[in-house]
């Protein structure tokens, strides 16, 4: 029998929202085994005008197997 555990994270880029879900993977496989696979929940992108700047955020699922 296989359980898995999820979590949900967000991940930031000043790049595009690919490189936001793969600094959630990033930070996430240092202290999770297992991970199976990301869910994204949500997208949005921060604008900061003064700076003339966009941040892509998402929300993501991290869905990971336990370890008996």
């Amino acid at each position: 029998m296989t359980v898995y555990k999820s979590i949900q994270l967000v991940g930031t880029s000043d790049k595009n929202w690919a490189d936001a879900v793969k600094n959630c993977y990033e930070e996430a496989k240092k202290s999770l085994r297992g991970i199976r696979n990301i869910h994204i929940i949500e997208s949005d992108v921060k604008v900061k005008e003064d700076v003339d700047k966009m941040i892509y955020r998402v929300r993501v699922q991290v869905n990971f197997q336990l370890e008996r």
